[in-house]
Order: C-alpha cells, then sequence, then structure tokens
C-alpha cells in the first residue's frame, strides 16, 4: 500500500507556503516546553527570504553581480529552468547587543553544498560535482557561539551544487534558542532520516522472512508476493537514506535504477493484493508485466543523458499503480467477508492520501520535498506483517485441526484393522487347523489307506497263500506309516530345526535298510538352522520315505546314500542306489508320480535318472528360511539311539 515518493528536490515560495507538518511538529515542541516549565514560549526566527546568483561547478567564491532576490525555501527550478550547476544563496538576519548561543537549523539543501555563518566555514559534503553527494534528505544544524556571531548583521551564505531533474534548492532556515531549535533538528532528523533507516532495516528483515515462509510453503503465494515486493521496496527506498550514488557513475543512473525498483514494486504488490484477496486475473497480470518489462526496456536502452523524461513518467506511472492496487484492496476486502483483508484495507486509506501528497510534491504542485509514503510505511509493514501472520496462525491452526482429526480416524482405522486381522488371524487358524486335518486324513489314505487295501485285496484274494511271516510284515509297514504321520504331527506345532524332525525318520529307515543287508550312508549339511513349515517339511519326509520304500521294495540294490544339503540356492534331496533302475516306464509309477507332485509343491526341480546300477531321483532348489539358533545335541549324530513307540 506504499504510494509513489519520487527523487530529491522541492522548494516553498516563502514562510506562508511551509508545510502543515512542519508547523505541526513545531507548535508540539514549544508545548512541550511550556509544560515543561518554560515561562514563555521560546523566540524563533526564520529566515523568508534571500539573494541568489548562479555560478559554475568549479566555483570556489560567490560571484559579484547576478544576484536576484529568492523566497525561502526556495526551488530554482522555478526560476533558472534546466539548469545544472551551482547556485549561491545569500541569507541575513540581524542580531542584538547581548549576544547568546543560537541554534541554526537548515532543513535541506539539494543535492550538495558549503555552510558558511558569517566567511567561517561551518560543512562541506564530500563531492560537488557529479556523482554529487546525495545531502537531500539530511537536515543541518550548527550551534553558533557569540564569537562566531556578530552584534548587527550576520551573514550566512550557501553554496548548493545541484541538478534541474531533481528539484534543487534550499529548505527554511531556523534560528532560536540552542534547545529548542536542537529539539526541532532532531525531530526533522527522525523523520526525514532516521525513521526511514528503521523502516528500511524492518522491510528487510520482513521481506526475507516472507520469501523464506514462501519457499518453505509454496502454496502460500500471497507471502511470496509480499516477501518480494518488501524486498523491491528496499531498492526504491535507498534513494531516502544514501548519501552517495555507490556502485553508479552518476546520479541520473541512480535514479533510473531507483525508479526501475519502484516500478517493479508496483507491479509486486499489486500482485500480492490479488493474491491477498484470492483472485486470479491471467490476462491483466500478463498484460500488467509486459507493460513493465516494455518500460524498463525502453528506460535502459536510452542514453543517461536522456533517460529523465522516461523516468519520471516512469515513476508517475508506478505511483498511479500504486495507488490503484490499494483502490482495489479496499474494492476486493470490502466485497468479500474475510476479516483480514478488511482490516489490511484500512491501513490503504492512510497510504492513498499519503502517495496522492507525494505524488503532488513529486510534480511540485505542494512545494517541499519531505514525503509521506516511506515514513507511514513502517506502519504499512507492521500491519501488513501482522496480517499475514495472522493468516499464517490461522492455517497453521486448522493443519494442526487437520492432523487432531485425521490422527483420530487413524486411530479408529488402525483399531478396526487390528480387529479386522484378528478375525482374519482367527479365520486362517481355523482354515490351517482344517488343512492339517485334511493333511492328515490325506496322508493317512494315501499311506495306510493304499497299503491296508491292497493287503486286504491280497489277503481276501488268496487268504491261503498270507504266512504269518507276511503278514508281520505288513503289519510293520503299516506301524512305520502310522510312526512317520504322527511324528510330523507332533513337529508341527513345535519348535524346532529341520535336522530334528529328519531324525526319527533317519533312525527307522536305517533300521530297516540294515535289516534287509543294504547299507545306508546320509549325507547332511546345513540342517541345524534350517526350518520349514510343518507341511513342506512332511512333503520332504515323504520324499525321502517313497524313495527309500521304492529301494528297499523293487530296486534290488545293495547300496543307498541319502543326500541333503541346505545353503543360499535353497534345500538340496537326493536318493542314489545301485540297483536295477526304473525299468522301461519309470514316468507312470504310482510312487514317481507321488514324488513329482511333491516337488512341485516344495516349489523345487524334479531330477531322476536310471540305468542299471546307477538310480537316483531328487529335488533341488526348494525355497528355506535359514535361522540363527543355539545347536545343542544333534539330533542326527544321537538319532543311532533314539526309539519312537507309536
Amino acid at each position: 500500500m506504499r504510494a509513489v515518493a519520487g527523487g530529491a528536490g522541492g522548494s516553498a515560495r516563502d514562510h506562508a507556503a511551509a508545510t502543515i507538518w512542519n508547523r505541526f511538529a513545531i507548535a508540539l515542541l514549544l508545548f512541550a516546553h511550556a509544560l515543561a516549565g518554560a515561562a514563555t514560549p521560546a523566540t524563533l526566527t526564520t529566515i523568508d527570504s534571500a539573494f541568489a546568483a548562479r555560478s559554475d561547478w568549479n566555483a570556489a567564491a560567490p560571484p559579484a553581480d547576478g544576484w536576484e532576490p529568492v523566497p525561502v525555501p526556495d526551488l530554482w527550478n522555478r526560476r533558472w529552468h534546466g539548469f545544472d550547476g551551482v547556485v549561491w544563496y545569500r541569507l541575513q538576519w540581524d542580531e542584538g547587543q547581548s549576544l547568546q548561543n543560537t541554534g541554526l537549523l537548515l532543513e535541506y539543501l539539494n543535492m550538495a553544498g558549503i555552510v558558511y555563518v558569517n566567511d567561517v566555514l561551518m560543512s562541506r559534503d564530500e563531492s560537488l560535482v557529479e556523482p554529487l553527494t546525495r545531502a537531500w534528505n539530511v537536515p543541518r544544524y550548527w550551534e553558533l557561539a557569540p564569537p562566531l556571531l556578530r552584534a548587527g548583521r550576520n551573514t550566512l551564505l550557501i553554496r548548493v551544487s545541484g541538478l534541474s531533474e531533481y528539484t534543487p534548492g534550499i529548505g527554511k532556515v531556523t534560528l532560536g534558542p540552542v534547545a529548542t531549535v536542537r529539539d526541532m533538528y532532531d525531530a526533522l532528523r527522525l523523520k526525514r532520516h532516521d525513521a526511514l533507516t528503521y523502516t528500511f532495516a524492518i522491510n528487510a528483515t520482513l521481506g526475507c522472512f516472507f520469501v523464506i515462509l514462501w519457499l518453505l510453503s509454496r502454496r502460500e503465494v500471497a507471502f511470496g508476493w509480499y516477501g518480494l515486493s518488501a524486498l523491491l521496496w528496499l531498492g526504491y527506498q535507498f534513494n531516502f537514506i544514501s548519501t552517495s550514488t555507490g556502485p553508479f557513475a552518476s546520479n541520473r543512473t541512480f535514479a533510473a535504477v531507483n525508479g526501475a525498483f519502484l516500478l517493479l514494486f508496483a507491479g509486486s504488490f499489486t500482485m500480492f493484493v490479488l493474491r491477498f484477496c484470492e483472485r486470479r486475473w491471467p490476462r491483466v497480470e500478463t498484460v500488467l508485466w509486459v507493460l513493465v518489462a516494455l518500460a524498463l526496456a525502453l528506460l535502459f536502452a536510452l542514453p543517461p543523458e536522456r533517460r529523465d523524461g522516461v523516468r519520471i513518467a516512469l515513476m508517475i506511472a508506478a505511483g498511479l499503480l500504486g495507488l490503484a492496487a490499494n483502490v482495489l484492496l479496499l474494492v476486493l476486502a470490502w466485497r468479500g467477508n474475510e476479516v483480514e483483508q478488511r482490516v489490511l484495507s484500512a491501513t490503504a486509506v492512510v497510504y492513498l492520501i499519503a502517495g496522492v501528497h507525494d505524488l503532488l510534491v513529486f510534480r511540485s504542485v505542494i512545494i517541499g520535498n519531505t514525503y509521506y509514503a516511506d515514513i507511514t510505511a513502517f506502519t504499512n509493514t507492521l500491519c501488513i506483517a501482522g496480517v499475514l501472520a495472522w493468516r499464517y496462525t490461522r492455517n497453521l491452526n486448522r493443519i494442526r485441526s487437520f492432523n487432531l482429526q485425521l490422527q483420530h480416524e487413524v486411530d479408529a482405522a488402525r483399531s478396526e484393522l487390528a480387529g479386522n486381522l484378528r478375525r482374519e488371524h482367527e479365520i486362517e487358524m481355523a482354515h490351517a487347523r482344517i488343512g492339517d486335518r485334511l493333511t492328515l486324513v490325506r496322508d493317512i489314505h494315501d499311506s495306510l489307506g493304499s497299503s491296508l487295501l491292497g493287503s486286504i485285496a491280497e489277503v481276501e484274494h488268496a487268504p491261503e497263500k498270507v504266512s504269518v511271516a507276511s503278514l508281520l510284515e505288513l503289519l510293520k509297514d503299516l506301524r512305520d506309516e502310522l510312526r512317520l504321520i504322527v511324528d510330523s504331527s507332533i513337529h508341527e506345532s513345535t519348535d524346532g530345526s529341520f535336522a530334528e524332525r529328519l531324525a526319527p525318520l533317519r533312525h527307522r529307515m536305517t533300521r530297516l535298510l540294515d535289516a534287509v543287508g543294504i547299507r545306508c550312508a546320509w549325507d547332511t549339511a546345513g540342517l541345524d538352522r534350517l526350518e520349514l513349515p510343518s507341511n513342506r517339511t512332511l512333503d520332504v519326509l515323504r520324499f525321502v520315505q517313497e524313495a527309500l520304500t521304492n529301494v528297499l521294495k523293487h530296486s534290488g540294490a545293495d547300496r543307498v546314500e541319502i543326500s541333503l544339503h541346505c545353503n543360499a540356492d535353497g534345500l538340496r534331496v537326493e536318493v542314489r542306489d545301485n540297483g536295477k533302475g526304473f525299468g522301461s516306464d519309470p514316468g507312470q509309477g504310482a510312487g514317481t508320480r507321488s514324488m513329482q507332485a511333491r516337488a512341485q509343491r516344495l516349489g523345487g526341480t524334479w531330477r531322476s535318472e536310471s540305468t542299471p546300477g546307477q538310480t537316483a531321483v531328487a529335488i533341488v532348489g526348494i525355497p528355506t528360511t535359514i535361522q540363527d539358533r543355539p545347536i545343542q545335541n544333534s539330533p542326527i549324530q544321537d538319532s543311532a539311539t533314539q526309539n519312537h513307540p507309536i
């Protein structure tokens, strides 16, 4: 909501045209002294007229002729239009016979100069030629002691170096009691320079803060535009606190850059107003930035000596754009129902007044060089920062409330999910028990059932051929089948390695093979830390049992080797004998088909080979899980001494 404040310059025609603000400041100071105990208001002397004469840039002394009477404050463009150079001012006043310390206040001189009192040098600016010292916004104060003052006529001589496009001249001159004039100087310096320095620091801090805030939260676009506009305003505001042109070779270049910052600020502030009021006007925004880019390109394409006309037009356009943005803020805020928009729009009225005043001063419609947009920018900055902080806090509270609500919903969903998982686990356990029962039934059917049915059929078909020995052998086979099923069922719900579950089968099959004269060799590796689910363990054990049963009943071998190796590639199970082999059609046997089916269920690869004197069946690459567990007594080592009755 800052409006334009122009470049250096401006002066008053006479004392009666002095600004109301300066009169008000003096009145406040006098009133303060009266409250402090002053018997009567201090007498102040204002010099409201002088003589002026033009000179060249290098003049070390005032000219002898060419002096003209002028009012004080004075703006020499009104008299010598387009004059760049040096003007000497001679101001005089009378002192009585009783001399005392007197305060002398010069409101400003524009742009650089030298000050003498009764031919005594009081101050001299650093650079009196281009680039000129930028002293236009700094008041001057001196305390004049009686040795310097004279009874009767005293002379104040001021040499001013100035450029016509920056409203050169001098401001009001006041003399009076030291304390009173010093207080006036302090108030004037605070208003014209120090307050602007404080505002500069605050704008820099808040601009960086809101830019960082936008970088952290890209959705808060209004924060980003405000931060950018605050930083761009610093480039323009530097005009009010800088006493030199800095890196630039001349005041013309400095002023062009300063005007560019003002135009960019006005564009960015307009974008802030639109985003703050939650508006998007793509076509208007595009036209705005195209015009800004063209204006800046034209400004810097011209040589420095021809930029002033474009710069002045550009700054007026920027000021009007800033005023339009404030009017737009008022309209949009009061059309909507957002409290923070209306709060912020209330400050727009103040800055509309300040902006109009500064435009009139810039165009010398109002005589002076005091600009209020930048002075009142302190309140503007704090108001915008407060409103944006309020919006950010409100959004943060909304986020926190949303997070709390979301947390409650997540907790409820987690509880519901936990309940569903428990129910699903119970269902899976029930299915597992049913599956285990079906597996048990299938194993009984496949092993005991087939053996019983075969034996029953044999007895029924030729009961006279059934001997006691064959019947005993049948019962032993049934017993071994039942033991294997019982062993697998016992290990189903207990912890233990695969080796512990293998031990009973190894012990039993070794005895059976030894009993018929078949030497049995077991080669195991990596089984102590191997764990398989119960159904997979049973499939592996069934595979070994069926393979050894085939060796026992059909192979005619006298040696068999059983190999079980577990490594990173999985579990490998192989049974190899030196019998007669499968015969002409090995793939059609029920035992072979059963072993192939188990290999498929285990996720391994079935392999077989058969030649007279060398037969092998194997499952390779069975997926496994290896658990680290302490190894106590190896069940394989102790298997020879174990006995597992039914």
